[in-house]
């Protein structure tokens, strides 16, 4: 990959000492990999000069916390939880780097899948702007029809919701892994949702992000600053763990290990 893709997209969100990048946690430039990929259809985007009206975006990863996502964009303090028909949500999005990088959370289209997020608004500049940066990945509408809201609307909002959707897949690896810090960062926006919204407490919304994101696998590392005292740096620590228990088992939890020095 080129280095300016690298360092734009690491610069994206700057989160308590960690990186939790892009759109729903999948910051995506043109950013190439000497590794084994797996491609996947995506739908086609409507073309970006043609944006009128109301445009959102749909963020499934880090985007729902709201300090990662007024990170990007510090007027997007408000945003709705939600949940889409026809996104399969999965650890497969990475960045290529000199300097260590995990494995970030990213969607493609999938029929018969769910994924639950949050939905903002954003202006249509604002969106352009996003896109050029994330060229190479595919900007998708997603159809009225497959939005269920969870914030007790009884429809989505007026105008076109819109995600980021990966046209390939890139797994964890030893490189690559899963760190517990960018889980936090997701997990922690779902129940943030949970407190200030009943439809989604009575959804169990945490529990669900983890049913369906796929590929939960090892390398996991815990990279979070105090690990013996987590709720330091992380308050929801021991509610977060016990949602990986409850729903991942304790045998994967198990496996999820220290960085190694």
């Amino acid at each position: 990959m080129d280095l300016e893709c690298a360092v734009e997209r690491r610069r994206a969100i700057q989160l308590g000492g960690i990186i939790a990048l892009g759109v729903g946690g999948a910051f995506v430039g043109a950013c190439s990999d000497t590794g084994p990929t797996k491609s996947e259809p995506a739908a086609e985007a409507e073309p970006l000069p043609s944006l009128t009206g109301r445009n959102y975006i749909f963020g499934y990863g880090s985007l729902v916390q709201r300090e990662s996502r007024t990170s990007t964009w510090r007027n997007a303090e408000e945003a709705v939880p939600a949940v889409v028909r026809g996104i399969g949500r999965g650890w497969y999005d990475r960045v290529d780097t000199a300097s260590w990088s995990p494995t970030y959370l990213g969607a493609v289209p999938k029929e018969g899948a769910t994924c639950n997020g949050v939905i903002f608004p954003v202006a249509p500049e604002e969106l352009r702007a996003f896109a050029r940066r994330e060229s190479g990945y595919r900007i998708t509408r997603i159809p009225s029809r497959d939005i269920s809201m969870l914030d007790g609307s009884k429809s989505p909002p007026v105008g076109t919701v819109w995600y980021f959707a990966n046209v390939a897949q890139r797994f964890p690896s030893e490189r690559f892994p899963i760190v517990q810090s960018y889980v936090d960062v997701c997990l922690d926006g779902c129940l943030e949702n949970e407190d200030r919204y009943p439809e989604a407490r009575e959804a169990r919304f945490a529990a669900e992000f983890i049913r369906t994101t796929s590929d939960w696998q090892t390398p996991w590392f815990n990279d979070r600053i105090h690990p013996w005292r987590p709720f330091v740096y992380v308050p929801r620590a021991d509610a977060i763990d016990t949602l990986i228990r409850d729903e991942l088992g304790e045998d994967l939890f198990g496996r999820i290990t220290l960085p190694r020095g």
